[in-house]
């Protein structure tokens, strides 16, 4: 009997040894993992380094940086920032373009639709916040594109409606509060959205002065941050994790592909326009408006969904157009009748365009406890981010398409 008691305390222990060996694998023993992950909506690589930005460049000094993150096609907002928090394609999980139809459905993405289980049913997969909810943890989120939707019936614990008038200041005040709740109570995870380089790189262009004020305003987010954890001695149990969805391109009214020279109007429907244009000809159309796209103009690459490049990973959802005309970069589409109605909207910076291309590359930079100092680390796909956050949470992930292994050059050796 007492070697049976014996025997049964040495299976105990060793159970509880390898629970802790796999927690303390993803999170340094001793400390309650906590991650803010930053998004900077279309903010290239190329601004860290053409405009000041001191707060940045403290985290790369102290943490590490990706030569850039990858993102994936179409270089849109929703679709990226979702395959983040996911480590699904945009094939896996529904949310394909920014703008969208379901044919099943007969319904168009309605963003404006938050709290109705409209607009929650679009969402599939399951993010970082869920996951960690579902674990028994706590997640927050302050604006990220799904964030605001009850995924399989899952929200975050914390969460808003999108409101792009509340200041950068007031979310980070948002989030430094979350940080002041006693332990068991604070959040694993909290999110970040933040949109200035976008709003100005779409209205000015990439290229434009205006940009640098949009950067020094986030830099200045991301300053005050580290002095709020700072203040409250949590910087160095902290991950901080600043990432973008995609870059941006420059744009031009001298170079717009206008649909209506080539095919009649009346002919399709087109839910997402540029610079990705998702055509859904109508019934027994489909053979002809291929036809008359196909090779109408040198910067217009027009496909059925089966026919997208294989390096995409995208086409086989049902939200995917039947036709899609992807532009060349710096390219816009449209028709006449609205340039002539709407001439700004083709001017200088747009996204969206081919994924491979320098101007669509991303931003990965985190600094604490889990990652390298003082690194550069090779290029990776923002697929894999879903897999980096789990291990670095201590949390199981769901299946999906990333892998731990193609980011982990961003984690310290511990």
């Amino acid at each position: 009997m007492t070697r049976m008691r014996r025997a049964l305390r040495v299976c105990l222990a060793l159970g509880l040894a390898v629970a802790a060996a796999w927690t303390a694998g993803a999170t340094q023993a001793g400390r309650q993992p906590a991650v803010i992950l930053i998004s900077f909506d279309g903010f290239r690589p190329d601004y860290i380094d053409r405009f000041d930005t001191p707060a940045l460049h403290q985290l790369m000094q102290s943490g590490v940086r990706a030569e850039h993150l990858v993102p994936v096609f179409p270089t849109k907002t929703f679709p990226n920032h979702y395959t983040m928090v996911t480590g699904l394609y945009p094939d896996r999980h529904g949310i394909v373009f920014n703008d969208m139809f379901d044919p099943v459905w007969r319904r168009r993405f309605d963003p404006g639709a938050i709290g109705t289980r409209e607009y929650d049913e679009w969402w599939d997969g399951e993010p970082i916040w869920v996951t960690v909810r579902k674990q028994g943890g706590v997640s927050s989120t302050m604006f990220w594109p799904g964030s605001d939707a009850a995924i399989h019936g899952w929200r975050p614990t914390d969460w808003s409606p999108y409101d792009g008038s509340m200041t950068n200041e007031a979310r980070v005040q948002r989030v430094l509060g979350w940080m002041d709740r006693p332990a068991g109570t604070r959040p694993s995870v909290i999110t970040l959205y933040l949109s200035d380089a976008d709003d100005v790189g779409h209205r000015l262009g990439p290229a434009s002065a205006e940009v640098g004020g949009a950067v020094r305003r986030l830099d200045a987010a991301v300053g005050a941050i580290v002095a709020g954890l700072e203040s409250r001695k949590m910087l160095e149990q902290t991950d901080m994790i600043v990432v973008s969805d995609h870059g941006m391109a420059e744009t031009s009214p001298e170079r717009v592909i206008f649909l209506d020279d080539e095919i009649a109007m009346a002919d399709v429907d087109v839910s997402d326009w540029t610079p990705v244009a998702s055509i859904w000809p109508k019934p027994g159309r489909e053979d002809a408006v291929y036809e008359k796209l196909r090779g109408a103009h040198p910067h217009l690459s027009v496909y059925r969904k089966s026919e997208l490049p294989a390096r995409w990973r995208f086409g086989s959802h049902r939200r995917v157009a039947p036709i899609l005309g992807v532009a060349d970069e710096g390219w816009s589409i449209g028709t006449r009748r609205e340039f002539k109605s709407v001439r700004s909207r083709w001017n200088y910076g747009n996204h969206g365009y081919d994924n491979a291309l320098a101007s669509m590359r991303a931003i990965f930079i985190a600094r604490g406890p889990s990652f390298r100092r003082g690194a550069v680390a090779p290029p990776f796909e923002n697929i894999h981010l879903y897999e980096l956050l789990c291990r670095v949470l201590g949390v199981r992930p769901m299946p999906n398409d990333g892998r731990l292994e193609a980011a982990a050059g961003v984690l310290n050796e511990r």
